[in-house]
């Protein structure tokens, strides 16, 4: 499932591509993913200009000029590619939804699983899925603060490992399985510790590196794995600098540097894979 930075990959590619440009034509293939798609969506987003583009934990949200706002969820397999529209260009294998712009710019919505989500909502209100999720994680210094006592504050009493408690989007958005993995690790804190355990200082050095490696994986395009690309077609690259994520049986780099030998381990928590050294997180 793309994670913070392959959005964020993408919902750059896309405000560079489309801000500002109006949409004059959209073309529903299917009528349903996780859930149906808005009916009308066509009638009410067509000729409106696209003034907005953000992002809020791993939903895309695309702002029009009548107030209203798309929102839009990658799933595991979707993927958004902008391209020139080409008239009479047959639509892809798993092209959902085809949006193209006066300006001569085709937006396809590409999802093999079909597990992601598009819908239409008002722009003034809170989408339901958004209403209850927890503060980004990335920010200024102010922000960091900010960060380091929400989580003292909901982790204090939490009998549950930090790694699962960081992939709750309640607690904390956009996190995922690779990122809070590499986090955790550049933290040295062991994903298996109580989040109750965790004194003020640890979870300082745990959003410190949450911003460091999210930091570093935008500026990489995200990883590629499986179906992400950029909105351009092309991959992300930061796959390359994972230290444990999918590493089990290899050699702890943190610990050859030290001259020690720890082999990483994988572990499942609640149905997802962990992978660490138990030498030198704690």
């Amino acid at each position: 499932m793309p994670e913070l930075p392959e959005v964020e990959t993408i919902k750059r590619g896309l405000e560079n591509n489309l801000i500002n440009q109006t949409i004059s034509s959209v073309q529903c293939h299917r009528d349903t993913l996780r859930h149906p798609i808005p009916k009308k969506l066509d009638t009410q987003i067509t000729c409106k200009k696209m003034i907005h583009f953000a992002r809020r934990g791993k939903y895309i949200l695309i702002g029009l000029n009548n107030q209203q706002t798309i929102l839009i969820h990658l799933g595991m397999s979707g993927k958004m590619i902008v391209r020139p529209n080409i008239d009479g260009e047959p639509i892809v294998k798993h092209e959902h939804l085809t949006l193209i712009t006066k300006e001569g710019q085709r937006l396809s919505y590409i999802d093999p699983r079909r597990f992601g989500m598009i819908d239409l909502f008002k722009s003034e209100q809170t989408h339901r899925l958004l209403s209850k999720m927890g503060p980004e994680p990335l920010g200024d210094e102010v922000h960091q603060e900010f960060l380091i006592l929400h989580l003292q504050k909901h982790l204090q009493h939490k009998k549950q490992s930090i790694k699962v408690a960081l992939l709750d989007q309640h607690i904390i958005a956009g996190l995922g399985n690779i990122y809070v993995c590499e986090a955790l690790f550049l933290a040295g804190i062991s994903p298996l510790r109580e989040s109750k355990t965790l004194d003020k200082d640890e979870i300082k050095k745990i959003v410190g590196s949450i911003q460091t490696i999210l930091t570093q994986a935008i500026e990489a395009g995200g990883s590629s794995i499986r179906d992400y690309v950029h909105a351009n077609g092309k991959k992300g690259y930061f796959q390359m600098q994972w230290k444990v994520y999918g590493k089990e049986g290899g050699y702890c780099s943190n610990c050859l540097t030290k001259q020690k030998k720890s082999v990483i381990k994988r572990v499942v928590q609640t149905g997802r894979s962990s992978f660490y050294c138990d030498l030198c997180q704690k």
